[in-house]
């Protein structure tokens, strides 16, 4: 694109007026713009974690479910939270940008946790993990609760340190109970249902409350404030966070169905209640379209969970949730992020061919998932094909995102 003169930001990103403050207005870029650095990691991740589906399929690698699992969570979406949170949190706030020493936790600890998990390191790459998970909950509650904030996030805010702090308990009961320390096997089951689904669920419920009314939309959620309704507000939030943890306990001591159905109507009630979700978008561009299909994708892939008896079909539901919902959700925030924060209105508002390109490969994706779930006779091809079409999806999104990374649009 050569040389290119700075365009102002679109304000159709979460708030950034009134304008940050000095210390972030003067940090090299990586810092001021951490979604530049862990939007590119997470897709590598991605691939890292998708590709050896694809080689089976091919007979040239072994089945990694786990594997896959962390890598997906762990990696993939773990880089998009990470830039997500480092970039809006600070500006949001009008407090200071993600120092050197979280910035370098923050990229070598998906890195490092997929690395492990590959190599079949199981506590390493916890250890990883539980550092990031650290890192970013101190980064959050730190900004969010500084006297010096010059803003607030939104009350539906709080979900997003108790998602991290879901990640972190996960990933405690999944370590104490393979020490012994806790004997039964359902600890386990119970902490990673909390660290892949439980933490996904709470930031994107978080995350949600300020940006999807924002991106479908327009509409910028007020701060929360110290008021007696605010703290009721944010109160019934926990009760809420408590209820969807009952919900994993359903799951794994009483029936896994009836977990699923009450996780699904408690998901679409915040999604509807806290995002809005219940409104089609109205404002122009075609990823708006993606995300709020993805928000939709979520409770439905629970739903349709709950319906299924036999143990593998059950899958086809809740590969809707994560690869419909978690994983078009992040990838689309992520083209949302770059376009608009990076000044490129007219693609922000208007139809780039990647989008619709990018959407299309991801239900392919999903499809084949599902077929891979409902007839096991075919799931080896399958899975081969969804993961190739998620790889493909991963290739349109970057040809829209990644040229936008480097450079702004001339004025």
């Amino acid at each position: 694109m050569g040389e290119a003169t700075a365009a102002p930001p679109t304000t159709d990103l979460p708030p950034t007026v009134p304008p940050p403050n000095e210390a972030l207005e003067s940090a090299p870029t990586w810092r001021r713009e951490p979604y530049r650095v862990f939007f590119p990691l997470g897709v590598a991740l991605a691939w890292a974690g998708v590709l050896p589906w694809a080689l089976f399929a091919l007979d040239l690698a072994e089945y990694r479910s786990i594997y896959h699992a962390i890598a997906q969570v762990e990696g993939f979406l773990a880089c998009f939270v990470v830039g997500f949170l480092f970039t809006a949190i600070p500006r949001r706030t009008r407090t200071d940008p993600p120092g050197v020493l979280a910035m370098l936790v923050g990229i070598v600890a998906p890195v490092g946790t997929t690395v492990c998990a590959w190599q079949r390191a199981w506590m390493p790459s916890q250890v990883f993990w539980i550092v990031l998970v650290f890192t970013l909950i101190g980064f959050a509650v730190r900004r969010m609760m500084s006297a010096s904030a010059g803003r607030r996030p939104p009350n539906g805010f709080v979900w997003v340190p108790i998602g991290l702090l879901f990640g972190l308990a996960g990933s405690a009961f999944i370590g104490l109970q393979g020490a012994q320390v806790l004997e039964s096997f359902a600890w386990h089951e119970l902490g990673k249902l909390l660290v892949l689904q439980g933490m996904l669920i709470a930031l994107i419920v978080g995350v949600g409350s300020m940006v999807l009314p924002l991106i479908t939309c327009g509409d910028a959620p007020p701060d929360g404030v110290a008021t007696s309704r605010d703290r009721l507000v944010r109160g019934g939030h926990v009760l809420a966070a408590a209820a969807l943890v009952g919900t994993f306990v359903i799951e794994v001591v009483v029936e896994r169905r009836l977990g699923h159905a009450l996780r699904a109507a408690l998901i679409l009630g915040l999604l509807v209640g806290v995002a809005r979700i219940a409104r089609r978008p109205t404002k122009a561009g075609w990823h708006r379209w993606l995300v709020w299909a993805a928000a939709w994708a979520i409770p439905t892939g629970y739903a349709l969970a709950a319906l299924f008896p036999d143990e593998h079909q059950h899958q086809a539901g809740l590969h809707l949730t994560f690869i419909g919902g978690f994983a078009m959700m992040a990838l689309t925030i992520g083209i949302h992020v770059t376009l608009a924060h990076g000044g490129w209105t007219d693609l922000v508002h208007g139809r780039p061919w990647q989008v619709p390109l990018f959407g299309g490969l991801i239900a392919i994706a999903l499809v084949f998932r599902a077929v891979a779930a409902a007839h096991r006779p075919w799931v080896v091809a399958s899975l081969g094909v969804a993961a190739a079409a998620f790889l493909l999806a991963t290739v349109a999104w970057a040809a829209l995102v990644l040229p936008r990374l480097r450079d702004r649009p001339l004025a």
